[in-house]
């Protein structure tokens, strides 16, 4: 019987990623999927802390497939049968029921931010297939249509029940990474889901989605009207685009093979769990937003319509003696942001790094060396839990909106600047400044705020003008683009970003092992 280093469960992006480091260190890996590639998943947008920690593990490891994979540009350059789509602004239109022209209701209610370069847009059926075969490459031994129907976890090992076909058989394995997603295999073993009112977080929300192919530009839907004057640096389908009302908000993610990918996210508390049918309830609400509606309409689609229920959830623990979950596994959060894939590839990075640099070393795997990994990805869950149910809270309230919305860009540029994406298993270093004191102090005041607006039907011209200047003047040391600066017009084009997280680079390059 095969003895393996690591066992890897679940063969998306992050789990591939995190086989394949290990491999590339010189550890027996297995991964093990249950079903088969290509197959659909959610997860399709990528972001400067994704593409930027995905470059810094590239060159850390020596696996430039990794780096290949972290930008459109990468991707399009290498990686000819990856179906990708370009992420070079994030878009923002907050619109209000029946609107049917841009300045219907006033000023143009839009946020533009240029990415600092063009990240991508993963279409996972193609992005997830090719991580798989990067980790094959790199020594994996990969087995899929495979269950695990059981884990044991001895003294001296872990022990995998699978099956696959009519073939029952057991995995011995020192240490298995969770990256199985919603079902957390661990997680059902070990009754470890909160959810519901047993979830300590203000955010609830929902969603209905599908695919949708050559859906109508909005490019063309805004510029129909003269008196706009377009300040968007590229155009609108370079975007990921959401379209935000109040209760929700509705994202495009579109590929080059002409297929976009449509949610809609509502607030539970505006739009409470109910029995209709999937594509009925998406068609009621879109056909209110007139400028979103005429995109859809006609259009085909090219999945069912699946509708969840509420998306947040938590393990009680995300490690234990010899196990440790992928953020995939541990919790669900929203899309807002597009942080899922970007928490995973950090995840990734600690993990390995504590592998490699902490448990082999001494054969030690108890839950005590993985309490700070524990620590990291719960401070990050609730910190952007709160900061998201913050961004339903405004959607009523345009200019309170727009500068709440650029005091959470703040949080991963400065995230960035301060080399974050160079760091491992540093708590002082996390997903959206969520390891910063003094940016979490600030997050507190202007959330507190949010909420005292959100009750209000109508926020007064000083309230707003008071947030704009608490980001350009008490933000100054988070804040690298003239945010809240009127003279932008809530359009930040592309800034050059230092690439800290190098600045030791001959060093700690060298400290592989």
């Amino acid at each position: 019987m095969k003895k393996y280093d690591v066992t890897v469960i679940g063969s998306g992006m992050g789990g591939s990623a995190c086989a394949l480091v290990l491999a590339k260190l010189g550890y027996e890996v297995l991964l093990i999927e249950r079903g088969t590639h290509r197959r659909f998943a959610l997860g399709e947008s990528g972001t400067p802390a994704l593409s930027r920690k995905m470059r810094y593990i590239s060159r850390k490891y020596d696996i430039p497939e990794i780096d290949q994979m972290s930008t459109y540009d990468s991707i399009i350059a290498t990686q000819k049968d990856v179906v990708c789509g370009p992420k070079e602004l994030f878009q923002y239109f907050v619109h209000k029921e029946g609107q049917t022209t841009p300045d219907q209701y006033g000023p143009f209610p839009e946020v533009i931010v240029q990415t600092p370069e063009v990240d991508a847009q993963y279409n996972r059926a193609y992005s997830d297939e090719r991580m798989v075969h990067i980790a094959i490459k790199y020594g994996v031994e990969y087995s899929d249509k495979t269950s695990v129907e059981d884990i044991v976890f001895k003294k001296e090992c872990a022990e995998l029940d699978c099956k696959k076909g009519e073939e029952s058989y057991t995995v011995v394995t020192d240490f298995v990474i969770d990256a199985t997603g919603f079902n957390s295999v661990i997680g059902r073993k070990f009754d470890l889901k909160l959810e519901g009112d047993a979830l300590d977080t203000p955010l609830k929300s929902r969603c209905i989605f599908t695919h949708f192919k050559d859906i109508g530009a909005f490019d063309d839907t805004i510029k129909k009207h003269p008196a706009y004057a377009d300040r968007s640096p590229v155009p609108r389908s370079r975007a990921t685009q959401h379209h935000c009302f109040d209760g929700g908000w509705i994202w495009f993610i579109p590929f080059d093979n002409g297929v976009t990918s449509v949610g809609v996210n509502l607030d539970i508390d505006l739009y409470p769990m109910n029995d209709k049918e999937a594509s009925a309830e998406f068609w009621e609400i879109i056909d209110k937003y007139p400028m979103v509606s005429e995109l859809l309409k006609g259009r085909e689609t090219l999945m069912p319509f699946i509708k969840t229920k509420r998306l947040q959830f938590i393990n009680k623990e995300l490690a234990g003696d010899r196990w440790a979950m992928l953020p995939a596994s541990a919790y669900g959060l929203d899309a807002w942001f597009s942080t899922g894939l970007a928490a995973t590839f950090m995840s990734v990075h600690r993990l390995v790094d504590i592998l490699h640099t902490q448990m082999f070393p001494k054969k030690h795997f108890e839950r005590k060396l993985l309490l700070d990994y524990e620590k990291a990805i719960k401070t990050e869950y609730f910190h952007v839990a709160k900061m998201v149910d913050g961004m339903y809270k405004t959607f009523k309230h345009f200019e309170i909106f727009k500068n709440y919305c650029f005091f959470c860009f703040m949080g991963t540029e400065s995230y960035l600047e301060k080399g974050g994406a160079g760091k491992a298993m540093d708590l002082n270093h996390l997903l959206l400044s969520a390891g910063d004191k003094e940016f979490v102090k600030k997050f507190e005041a202007i959330y507190n705020k949010v909420i005292e607006y959100s009750k209000l039907d109508v926020v007064s011209q000083d309230d707003a003008e008071a947030l704009a200047k608490f980001i350009r003047e008490d933000m100054k040391p988070f804040n690298f683009r003239k945010y809240g600066d009127p003279d932008m017009h809530g359009v930040h084009p592309r800034r050059v970003m230092h690439m800290y997280e190098y600045d030791e680079e001959p060093a700690e390059l060298a400290a592989i092992g």
